[in-house]
């Protein structure tokens, strides 16, 4: 399958998000300040939907290559069938149809769903706002403060990844790093930034390229 298309299925499981699904979903990082409600509106109502069981996706094999195809289910709860509609008109698809084909760009047809993808530079960029930034490092002019969080339809949004920092090797980190004498750690009862720094290394490791290099020789004598 395609790359585009398993981000798709992750986002539907909770795992993706506005860090690794571009403007061509319809889907915003916290730099671009043109970013609407709808946005949120999007990912929560495909969440709701995918719960109740009303999306599903499925791989079609083509002559040379194969298609990520996602599909609206007919019969769902009233409430549900709201969210589809909704879901139709965010992203621009034809009300009457239950099957729309997964592919890359930001320009699709209305039975179609377009990905737009970050590149791994702009995703990494986007993550690390959310460092808690050490006070003196921003004293020295070494980075620029921590971002403000975001608002939502409800409020504050948790931030994507909380990556945290202190002079002190933390305790019970799952991840921690020195640097400039402080330690930058992700805590290991966070859950959320656990999963999505999972979700990272899996991305990098699917869009990693294979070695060209010869592999090693083992020569075994047998005189």
């Amino acid at each position: 399958m395609r790359l585009h298309s398993a981000l798709l299925i992750l986002a539907l499981v909770g795992l993706t998000s506005g860090c690794v699904l571009g403007p061509g979903t319809g889907i915003r990082d916290r730099f671009d300040y043109s970013a609407a409600v709808a946005d949120y509106a999007l990912l929560e109502r495909m969440r709701r939907v995918q719960l109740s069981g009303g999306i599903g996706m499925r791989v079609r094999r083509l002559e040379s290559d194969e298609a990520g195809l996602m599909t609206f289910r007919q019969k769902v709860d009233p409430a549900i069938e709201a969210d589809l509609r909704e879901i139709r008109q965010l992203l621009g698809l034809d009300p009457g149809a239950r099957e729309f084909r997964v592919g890359y760009g930001s320009v699709a047809s209305d039975k179609e769903i377009a990905i737009l993808t970050r590149s791994a530079l702009e995703i990494l960029v986007d993550l690390s706002s959310f460092i808690t930034v050490p006070e003196e490092h921003i004293a020295e002019r070494r980075v620029s403060p921590t971002a403000a969080a975001e608002e939502g339809p409800a409020g504050p949004v948790r931030p994507l990844i909380q990556i945290k920092s202190s002079r002190d090797r933390p305790a019970d980190a799952f991840v921690a790093v020195s640097y400039r004498d402080f330690w930058f750690w992700i805590d290991d009862r966070d859950v959320s930034s656990k999963r999505m720094f999972s979700f990272i290394m899996f991305v990098f490791a699917l869009v990693e390229p294979g070695s060209k290099d010869a592999p090693p020789v083992l020569t075994i004598p047998t005189g």
